[in-house]
């Protein structure tokens, strides 16, 4: 085969291959911990496709549906008394390590823009910061209402004892009975001010 033929031909062979490839990871949704970008922690929302990081826990039901303006929302379901206290054990976000390095010994806003799902909403919505073993925020409830609202806590996150561990961000419906539901359009963490010294 003549060099001409042959250079071109095998261009394009290792193009096909690295477009092969990378074609899994096309389209596929975020997963994993929500991590900061390494370099600003003042503010990390989760939106979007990024809600997909939701670990459902339990015997709850979470999964990323259509809003109106094309981004997606996160639809979290529970049955009465499915869920356990730990904020772990239910819907949860799992905060990185850099998360829980850069908050520690911080007062941390906490908020949640929500609504009720169209079926069987949700009356109330809870949530938890959980720094694990050195403890958590206990569960803050707040009454929800038609449209979407943000509702905000605030939370001086534990220094850091022994190993990083993991911090997690609990939310869920309120279920007096039945099932309940709600909509998150975001959720969003800003480091306020630092409460204690190592």
């Amino acid at each position: 085969m003549k060099d001409r033929i042959f250079f071109p031909l095998a261009l394009l062979v290792a193009a096909g291959m690295v477009g092969i490839a990378l074609m899994p990871g096309i389209g596929r949704l975020p997963t994993g911990a929500v991590t900061g970008d390494g370099v600003n922690y003042s503010e990390i929302t989760v939106s979007g496709d990024y809600l997909n990081k939701i670990i459902a826990g339990g015997d709850a039901v979470t999964r990323l549906i259509d809003g109106p303006d094309g981004r997606k929302q996160l639809y979290i379901e529970a049955d009465a008394g499915v869920l356990d206290a730990a904020p772990e054990l239910g819907p949860h976000f799992r905060l990185a390590a850099d998360m829980e390095v850069q908050f520690a010994g911080y007062t941390v806003r906490c908020t949640v823009r929500a609504r009720p799902a169209d079926v069987s909403g949700a009356l109330q919505m809870q949530t938890n910061y959980s720094a694990g073993r050195v403890g958590d925020s206990g569960w803050h409830v707040f009454d929800l209402e038609r449209g979407f609202q943000d509702f905000s806590f605030t939370y001086d996150v534990p220094l850091m004892e022994g190993d990083q561990g993991v911090d997690y961000f609990g939310i869920r419906p309120v279920v007096p009975e039945k099932t309940r539901a709600l909509i998150v359009e975001e959720v969003k963490f800003e480091r306020l001010r630092r409460w204690a010294e190592d």
